[in-house]
């Protein structure tokens, strides 16, 4: 069975959302909460947390379950940002705080500028449109879930709600990657290199809608993209009740192909012929790293050390793919040599401390 990456968009499955959701409940007002409920009876939301379009007659609609659904055609590694959702809830515009909105009693509810823009991909004049997915619009798509979830909404109502959307058309990856980087660029967020990584690959057209096709594809990658390839990868092959942070994990395996290549010439030569000739090998270790790496961290989280987190799980991560190919490992610095020289850097600090002092 294919590794599928795409997934749909739902606040209830993100984990990283649920303190700000119970801040949501906790801060929505009685007015706010009311005019949701009724917004949503009559199926006129959109008009409560969107401005309404000019011509909205001639406007595209797309029901909340539709663009739920957008992210499982998503070919990019999703990621949710906390912070994003955070300002489009609590920000100075924001739905449920709206601090520089004081005409509270007219307009309980703050409204969202800008509507999602939704790709489409069509190959040819004669091909029809198809497999809808999110240029930008995930975060305001779970904003308005959890707005209208901490309001009391019936969920299967919230899905029914009609909302203001602008469509496109995206004819090859190379439009695709440009609209996806474009469209989040002038958002208040900043993409991390998990979604700005795996839609480069796009580029060169290595296809990231699945791991199957990522490795069957993997060789139009360039050497420098290598480590992209590996790290998206294991990205979406996490186990399926993981609901940690894809980003990370990205980060930290991108961190650990690249220390594995430079621990010898021998390690190098190794890695990199096998990610260009052998596939099996190269899914085989992409399907270990992102099933062993939860564990990882889960087991570094809880342990005392004096270095980093993200430096104990690059080398644990760097280990596994050493011993995949039957590499020598890496030599690490052990805690007491970090310490020490933890201890000779502050003591060169407190010297020059004392010398301003004195």
């Amino acid at each position: 069975m294919a590794t599928v990456n795409g997934k749909r968009y739902d606040f209830r499955t993100e984990q990283s959302l649920d303190v700000l959701f119970e801040r949501a409940k906790a801060e929505i007002t009685e007015e706010q909460r009311i005019t949701i409920q009724s917004a949503c009876r009559n199926h006129r939301l959109c008009y409560r947390v969107q401005f309404t379009p000019f011509s909205r007659d001639d406007q595209h609609v797309m029901t909340m379950a539709q663009l739920s659904d957008l992210g499982v055609n998503d070919p990019g590694v999703q990621r949710v940002d906390p912070t994003a959702v955070e300002r489009l809830l609590f920000g100075e515009y924001g739905m449920l705080r709206h601090k520089k909105n004081s005409d509270i009693a007219k307009d309980a509810v703050g409204k969202i500028a800008e509507r999602p823009l939704i790709v489409y991909f069509q190959q040819d004049d004669d091909s029809a449109p198809e497999q809808p997915a999110n240029s930008s619009g995930r975060h305001r798509n779970l904003a308005w879930q959890m707005a209208a979830a901490a309001a009391g909404v019936d969920w299967e109502l919230l899905m029914e709600q009609p909302m203001w959307v602008d469509k496109t058309i995206a004819r090859n990856k190379s439009e695709f990657t440009m609209m996806m980087t474009l469209a989040n660029g002038q958002q208040a967020r900043k993409q991390p290199a998990v979604e700005l990584k795996s839609y480069e690959l796009t580029r060169k057209m290595v296809s990231i809608d699945d791991l199957s096709n990522l490795v069957a594809t993997r060789i139009n990658a360039t050497q420098g993209q290598f480590a992209d390839v590996i790290a998206t990868g294991s990205a979406m092959a996490l186990p399926e009740s993981y609901t940690g942070d894809q980003s990370y994990i990205w980060d930290r395996v991108k961190s650990s192909w690249t220390k594995a290549t430079r621990i010898s010439p021998t390690h190098k030569k190794t890695l990199v012929e096998a990610f260009k000739t052998d596939g099996d090998t190269i899914k085989a270790l992409i399907q270990s790293i992102g099933q062993q790496t939860p564990d990882i961290i889960d087991e570094e989280s809880e342990r005392t050390s004096a270095k980093t987190l993200n430096n104990r799980v690059v080398e644990k991560v760097t280990d596994l793919i050493c011993d995949h190919f039957s590499l020598e490992r890496g030599v690490w610095p052990t805690d007491a040599e970090v310490s020490r020289k933890k201890l000779e850097n502050l003591k060169v600090q407190q010297e020059h401390l004392t010398s301003f002092a004195s």
